[in-house]
């Protein structure tokens, strides 16, 4: 879902099993997908007035998916080791700092166990992917 003023972006490598639920439920909606967030997404970023972000994440045993507001990072933009990957908060702060402008951003958590080679969707993934298109419909539902 893609428009004027607001993203959905899916984080994630659709070749390592449960890493890709974030571009296939961001494309689901007309989003896009990156396998990492990079710097010169912040450009893109200075122009929306929101963004949700959709990643996997190695949750704790029994965790639902998560919707969550994220907040810019204070100066944090990366390690110089891994400068060119970034988390959402440091995005932001780039966003913030280059343009002067961030959008409002958040995060869907969907709880994954296997990144294996191949596309397959573990079990427990497939058992989240409800509750998470339903946090993905409240955020849309919010930013209509």
């Amino acid at each position: 879902m893609a428009s004027a003023r607001r993203l959905v972006i899916g984080i994630g490598n659709p070749l390592r099993g449960d890493d890709g639920v974030g571009g296939l439920l961001a494309e689901q909606v007309g989003g896009r997908s990156v396998q990492q967030l990079t710097p010169e997404l912040a450009a893109e970023l200075a122009e929306l007035e929101a963004v949700l972000f959709i990643d996997a994440w190695l949750a704790p045993a029994g965790a639902g998916p998560e919707l969550i507001a994220i907040a810019p990072a204070n100066g944090a933009t990366g390690s110089s080791t891994e400068s060119h990957r970034l988390e959402p908060a440091q995005l932001l702060a780039i966003s913030q700092a280059l343009y002067g402008r961030a959008p409002a951003l958040h995060l869907l958590r969907v709880p994954a166990t296997a990144f294996g080679h191949g596309t397959v969707l573990s079990p427990e993934l497939q058992a989240a992917l409800p509750a998470a298109r339903a946090l993905l419909g409240q955020w849309l539902g919010g930013h209509a």
